[in-house]
């Protein structure tokens, strides 16, 4: 029980962008998974607002969309606990979180212009990075995956799910230096997860690639 609540926990923080992704930034390093891109943690930190150019409007309500989605996250996260089966609990839990994310991006595409938004995505998939982000229907179209090549993208990016998963196990219990040794332990598997994903792609896909990140955004 104590593993599927630290599992709840990282997964409605990670989504909302606050308790680790701040840890992580505070230590100068990027960890989690595939949730630390999420449309709300992105939108909520102040220097996406800022290279997003948001004003106190907009923020305000981006701010207000996340606050509206935390009691129904609670409730659909509360749910996981039943569910038994480790592998199961984990595609459900990304399962909601591609939902809830996808919630913020409709919502947040009503207040934000388009070519704010479009900055947004491109900070996003260099925050996901090419495991986490180059199945994307949008992404594999603009790059013209073959069915091979998506199905290793998806092979890679279910295996470093799993080491990213497995890594938090038991960081509630974590001392600071400890927990700091997880993000870069993290970070590891995902900078490798990312090369292994590029060299999947021929030369021309890796400069559609870069181009759809746009200009580089150190988070």
């Amino acid at each position: 029980m104590t593993h599927v609540r630290s599992l709840l926990v990282l997964a409605v923080t990670l989504l909302l962008g606050t308790a680790l992704i701040s840890t992580a930034e505070a230590q100068g390093r990027r960890g989690g998974g595939a949730m630390r891109g999420s449309f709300i943690g992105l939108l909520s930190n102040e220097a996406v607002q800022k290279e997003m150019k948001l004003d106190e409007d907009q923020i305000g309500k981006v701010k207000a969309i996340g606050e509206k989605l935390r009691s129904e996250i609670g409730e659909q996260f509360g749910k996981l606990r039943d569910i038994e089966d480790r592998d199961k609990r984990r595609a459900k839990m990304t399962e909601l979180m591609e939902q809830f994310d996808e919630k913020v991006r409709e919502q947040a595409g009503e207040i934000i212009p388009r070519e704010k938004m479009i900055r947004l995505y491109q900070i996003r998939l260099q925050v996901r990075g090419a495991v986490f982000g180059l199945n994307h229907p949008f992404v594999a179209g603009r790059l013209e995956l073959t069915d091979e090549q998506k199905a290793k993208v998806a092979d890679l990016e279910e295996a470093t799910q799993k080491k990213i998963y497995g890594s938090y196990s038991g960081m509630r219990d974590l001392n600071d230096q400890q927990r700091g040794e997880l993000f870069q332990k993290i970070r590891k598997i995902r900078t490798d997860g990312d090369a292994q994903a590029v060299e999947l792609l021929t030369a021309e896909q890796k400069e559609a690639f870069e181009k759809l990140q746009g200009d580089k955004f150190e988070l």
